[in-house]
């Protein structure tokens, strides 16, 4: 085998990127790197687009992001629209049940978009009634009365619109398969003018159909009751709203900003985390068998919070919290697994503040990975990006499932998932909720992530779909992706055959101090090599023709680089760390 060493020496000074196991992309081949923003309160969402098994993003107001499953993202046509103001979010799930995810834009104004499967949006808003230039400051897509069919809500904070008429909350049902939605009224958020901010629509007391929750801060310094609503369907078989007047976190007066329903303790039952603003303290409620209890936490102590975004991501099997804020850098709080949290000052963060945060396994190596849009009041871009989770997970254990409903609605908005393992020696139950919007003014990847510590093997699976069919599923192993198909099964996802051109590439040592090893498992595969620095400028490049090739890069800087190999079939970036 012949072994080609090539000296690199380098011009430009470089950075350590990399904090807290996490790392702010700056691959120069992804599109993301170039993205930015000038707006304050805008969301993202993970999502898939064109029928693959990558995730792919979408970040407000209008810009589409496909993932070529290699670690990078390619920009492509975006959402043909133009805003008013600086405020925008989205929803996406599969609103006319034929394979794709589509989508719902709160701006100035609203829209609706339609996807063909290919992500080639189609704008649809003139088929929603009484909605001509209607402004909005979010929306969320839910399963209002139980049927097959997604319904939905847009938000006015009345105040905030510029360039559109004062409005109340719209709320629509879906009539028919193919997309057909009326509108309902009769409600006090159907009728009354207020600084509604984000929609959630989530089934709290897990009986069977999804509730309505509205924040509404004031942002003026003085709270006010948000917009609870329990869903007494179940109960009566009637598609009614009911306004909550018991539950504690209905009675306590808000600042709501993100409302997140969430088994922090691995109990069975959801508790809450609700983001306030400037006119109330951050909550956080403990739901007792049905009675909830204030707990302190340290995010519970702190104002001007916007979004509170949950994932395992250090996937030990229990869930994790980072809370955005439009005054200070973004933290990240680990659950310690004894009903506690700790913030961890070396752990996530943002170098300022930001609004919009969504997260999913977009790379597909079994752990949460983080997108945050919006530059809070300072304006500041630096904290706009791609946070890539490198190492918080360790090798922990995990599983992903993308459910696909039948006699549901195809996108599983509500089914809820139950998981059982052996962690660390503890059986232990996981419970997650498949939401449409669970962000600010955005959401999480619509597939269940569950982080599994130690355990290797799953052993029971349940799922209750929307239309009441419980399923549940024993004894598979852990570390795959999952499809499941309501009254069909479980496969397997192909994923590691996309991924196998990327994974015939392996760099050593990483970090690395004088010397770079590369080595490809298919002769001739690249033909090109290039290095470049953390902002994608290029130190040196060659060719490259043999399965091994040494690299030296012992005059290099202490930082981050990207060794970029390149043949006619396209390319991959590797990212290593230079030492001292």
């Amino acid at each position: 085998m012949r072994i080609v060493m090539i000296m690199l020496f380098s011009i430009t000074g470089h950075h350590l990127f990399a904090q807290g196991g996490w790392i702010f992309d700056t691959n120069p081949l992804n599109d993301l790197t170039d993205y930015t923003t000038i707006y304050p309160y805008v969301g993202a969402s993970f999502v898939e687009m064109n029928g693959d098994v990558f995730v792919d993003l979408y970040a407000a107001p209008d810009k589409l992001f496909l993932n070529n499953g290699d670690g990078t993202f390619s920009a492509i046509a975006p959402l043909d629209f133009d805003i008013l103001n600086a405020t925008a979010g989205s929803s996406w799930a599969d609103l006319d049940n034929d394979g794709d995810n589509d989508v719902i834009i709160a701006a100035s104004p609203s829209k609706i978009f339609f996807n063909d499967g290919s992500a080639n949006f189609s704008d649809s808003t003139s088929e929603v009634p009484e909605f001509s230039n209607y402004g909005s400051w979010a929306g969320a897509i839910g399963d209002y009365n139980e049927d097959p069919l997604l319904d939905f809500i847009f938000v006015h904070a009345n105040g905030f619109h510029p360039g559109t008429d004062p409005s109340p909350c719209k709320l629509y049902e879906q009539t028919e398969p193919s997309f057909s939605s009326e509108q309902i009224t009769g409600y006090n958020f159907t009728t009354e003018l207020y600084s509604y901010t984000n929609p959630f629509w989530s089934d709290y007391d897990l009986d069977g159909d999804m509730d309505l929750f509205i924040a509404s801060g004031p942002v003026m310094g003085v709270p006010d009751y948000d917009f609870c609503y329990k869903n007494m369907y179940t109960e009566t078989g009637d598609d009614t709203l009911m306004v909550m007047t018991t539950e504690l976190f209905a009675t306590q007066k808000q600042d709501g900003q993100c409302y997140n329903f969430i088994d922090y303790d691995n109990d069975l039952d959801l508790d809450l985390c609700l983001t306030n603003y400037f006119s109330a303290q951050t909550r956080f409620y403990k739901n007792n068998g049905g009675s909830y209890s204030t707990i302190t936490t340290p995010f519970t102590t702190t104002t001007t919070n916007i979004a509170n975004c949950w994932g395992d991501y250090d996937n030990d099997g229990d869930l994790d919290v980072i809370i955005t804020n439009d005054n200070q850098v973004t933290k990240y709080y680990n659950n310690d697994g004894d009903g506690s949290f700790t913030f961890l000052p070396g752990g996530f963060s943002t170098p300022t503040a930001t609004n919009g945060i969504t997260n999913a396994d977009y790379d597909n190596d079994g752990d949460l990975d983080i997108f945050t849009n919006g530059v809070g009041n300072n304006g500041n871009t630096t904290s706009v990006g791609l946070f890539i989770n490198d190492t918080v997970a360790a090798n922990r254990h995990s599983v992903n499932l993308h459910l696909v409903g039948v006699s549901s609605n195809r996108s599983a908005i509500g089914a809820i998932v139950k998981l059982h393992a052996t962690i660390n020696g503890n059986a232990q139950w996981q419970v997650r909720e498949v939401n449409a919007q669970n962000s600010f003014q955005g959401q999480n990847d619509l597939r269940v992530h569950f982080g599994l510590g130690d355990a290797d093997m799953i052993d029971t699976l349940m799922i209750n779909w929307p239309s009441g069919i419980v399923e549940s599923y024993y004894n598979y192993p852990a570390d795959k992706f999952y499809e499941i198909t309501e009254g069909e099964g479980m496969i397997n996802l192909p994923v590691a055959e996309h991924i196998e051109h990327q994974n015939n590439v392996s760099i050593y040592p990483n970090p690395a101090a004088n010397y770079l090893m590369v080595e490809t498992a298919i002769t001739d595969q690249f033909d090109r090599y290039l290095i470049a620095d953390i902002l994608g400028g290029e130190i040196q490049s060659g060719s490259m023709h043999q399965l091994q090739t040494m690299l030296s890069v012992e005059e290099l800087p202490a930082g981050i680089y990207y060794l970029i190999l390149q043949s006619s079939e396209g390319k991959i970036a590797k990212q290593f760390v230079k030492l001292r």
